[in-house]
């Protein structure tokens, strides 16, 4: 009966991810401004069976949708009217990026699979000879099988079905979430990855499942978008911070039961021998997911370097954010443009409305809030502090970290999205339930849960 109650519960979860998809997608049908042309054109190509190389220009087929679908930006004034006759041939330069495709840093997993799930959609949707459209529909695969993530990973860590399916509702109606789900946009695989990784890396600690299970995950990760590495970055720290503990209480034992407190005890050498000895099972994961996130990583980077046509520092958006010196005050400050991934500064016009930018932001706030809280109320030493931590220190120094690889590698600066850091979402999510499991908690977060869902729904036009 309780197998049969969860699966209901799942069920209703991904037909309501399903139908904000379809919502957003019906209500949406500009290009999106956050990279939907690049990522249009890498998703068509892929479905030929090409890479995106550096340098690149983009197809005449993305051009053509772009001109009927129209471009959610000031730049659309620049582009021209609806084109649909294929023999009439589009100027790339005449659109956004000089008509370069700067998705070609990006690995083809996203592309290849969403555009499988492109094809599958227009066999079943009158929508055929739209690409577009087809793709973002196929976005909601990703978010329902992400909702399937989310479920395992919170039931894991002990929520109730009722307090685990209200989280998952307010995840999923947050519209930055939604906007990467519902557009073909790589930042639609984030939500999963982290569920997925952060799911494996827990059940594994218990050792309910083998190694090689989260080693995929973690590929998965990094073959599937860079920022993604934010999500290998939560499981690592929070290994890490598990190590620590252990090894802090397992020197504290020696401490009290030694009869000499020799400086040699205090010593670092001792609290290093100490925390290896104690963890060597959870350093293990530690030195492979790193490694299989960075092979993965290199290949691709090797990859992408030999099929370029056009050296990195002659694209023109390169150019644009090149800086001459290292960007010492946006570094400071950017920190905050990732710990707060569900802050979304852009929504589209239709989710421009009151109640919609009430609860989104109440909802980003309170995720950070709640997630503190755990860190506070938990036992230390406990996976949900742990947890905790990590998935707030992973999103505070995923900013930083990525402005210097920036510059280290391009000499580039760039505001750092919000949104980067979404796949660190499932991480504060789980960790911001542990402080709501009381029933009361239960009762107000199901309550906002459809207060969140309804301001969504009632967007739609």
């Amino acid at each position: 009966m309780n197998r049969l109650r969860s699966a209901a519960c799942v069920a209703a979860l991904m037909l309501l991810a399903l139908g904000l998809v379809i919502g957003h997608v019906h209500s949406y049908t500009e290009v999106s401004p956050v990279d939907e042309l690049q990522h249009l054109d890498y998703l068509i190509r892929a479905g030929d069976g090409n890479l995106v190389g550096l340098g690149d220009l983009f197809t005449q087929q993305s051009l053509r949708l772009e001109t009927c679908h129209r471009l959610d930006a000031e730049f659309d004034a620049k582009v021209p009217s609806c084109v649909t006759d294929p023999t009439i041939r589009l100027d790339p330069t005449a659109f956004q990026e000089s008509g370069f495709n700067t998705a070609a840093i990006h690995p083809p997993t996203y592309y290849v699979i969403d555009g499988l799930l492109a094809r599958g959609v227009a066999a079943t949707l009158p929508v055929k000879d739209d690409p577009l459209t087809n793709g973002r529909v196929a976005g909601a695969v990703w978010l329902m099988a992400a909702v399937g993530a989310m479920w395992l990973l919170l039931r894991e860590l002990g929520l109730n079905r009722v307090l685990t399916s209200a989280l998952i509702a307010i995840t999923i109606s947050a519209p930055t979430v939604l906007l990467a789900a519902a557009t073909i946009n790589t930042d639609g695989t984030s939500l999963l990855c982290g569920a997925l990784l952060i799911w494996a890396m827990v059940r594994w600690e218990r050792g309910r499942l083998p190694l090689w299970v989260v080693l995929a995950a973690s590929a998965l990760c990094a073959g599937t978008k860079v920022t993604n590495l934010i999500g290998v970055a939560v499981v690592v720290l929070y290994l890490l911070i598990r190590c620590n503990w252990s090894a802090l209480r397992s020197t504290s034992e020696i401490n009290a039961s030694a009869t000499e407190h020799s400086s040699a005890r205090r010593s670092l050498s001792t609290r290093l021998r100490v925390f290896g000895v104690t963890n060597k099972r959870r350093l293990l994961p530690v030195i492979w997911v790193s490694a299989v996130a960075v092979l993965v990583s290199g290949v691709w980077q090797v990859v992408a370097q030999s099929i370029a046509t056009v050296a990195g520092a002659d694209i023109p958006m390169t150019q644009r954010y090149t800086v001459t010196s290292f960007p010492m005050s946006q570094f400071i400050g950017s920190w905050r443009q990732t710990f707060d991934p569900l802050f979304g500064p852009y929504l589209p016009p239709f989710l421009r409305t009151d109640l919609v930018t009430l609860m989104s932001g109440l909802t980003a706030m309170l995720l950070v809030v709640l997630t503190i809280a755990t860190m506070v109320r938990s036992p230390k030493g406990s996976r949900h502090r742990a947890l905790a931590c990590a998935s707030l220190g992973a999103a505070a120094i995923a900013g930083p970290a990525i402005v210097l690889f920036n510059y280290g590698f391009q000499s580039v600066y760039v505001d750092i999205p919000f949104r980067y850091a979404l796949v660190a979402v499932p991480g504060l999510v789980a960790s911001a339930g542990m402080v709501l499991r009381s029933r009361w908690a239960t009762v107000l977060t199901s309550g906002f849960a459809v207060a969140c869902v309804v301001s969504v729904g009632i967007a739609f036009r």
